[in-house]
């Protein structure tokens, strides 16, 4: 990655995590912005898995999962990342919206991807006390990003874009939920 590329993709990131509209509409309408939406989740996923190793190094207990969790995050970040941007596009364009004309799954997926941007200050969730705390913030800051993802790339009012986030929230425990009884039950037939 060259220079000036590196310097948009961390611009765009800035401009993310200070929820601009404008960024969020930007990246939506840019189609070669699906590479960079790409790399942000794939940097919040390993930043977040790193914080987790080193918690545990901190806590002298190295888990298995910590170390899966380095290799394994990037995929798991972008299925996670696909599967939300699916839902939130489904929700916001058939169920609340119908009527919406010409909104692309592409337009969500890129406004979505840089939405996760403010999640890369999770470096820092290892501090005792402070990390669980930051993490709640953060949670709530990536929300917020979420909703302004979703109304600028959708072009929907904020009632909508609030209305489409908690659908799709709901829809995406559900859907979660259901796919860890399967897994949960596949494993228990195989024993």
């Amino acid at each position: 990655m060259d220079d000036a590329t590196l310097r948009l993709l961390v611009n765009r990131m800035i401009r993310a995590a200070r929820l601009e509209r404008l960024l969020y509409a930007e990246v939506a309408a840019d189609i070669t912005a699906m590479r960079q939406a790409i790399q942000v989740v794939v940097i919040v996923a390993l930043v977040t898995a790193f914080a987790t190793l080193v918690g545990d190094l901190l806590h002298s207990q190295l888990r298995m999962t910590a170390i899966l969790g380095l290799i394994f995050s990037p995929i798991l970040g972008i299925i996670g990342w696909l599967a939300w941007s699916g839902i939130t596009w489904f929700v916001g364009t058939r169920l609340i919206e119908p009527g919406i004309q010409g909104v692309e799954f592409r337009q969500v997926a890129r406004a979505a991807g840089f939405a996760e941007a403010p999640a890369i200050l999770g470096i820092v969730a290892f501090i005792p006390v402070l990390g669980v705390v930051w993490q709640l913030a953060l949670l709530v800051w990536v929300l917020a990003a979420g909703f302004v993802a979703i109304r600028e790339s959708m072009h929907l009012t904020n009632r909508q874009a609030v209305t489409t986030l908690i659908a799709a929230l709901v829809v995406g425990v559900i859907a979660y939920f259901i796919l860890v009884i399967a897994t949960i039950g596949a494993l228990h037939a195989l024993s």
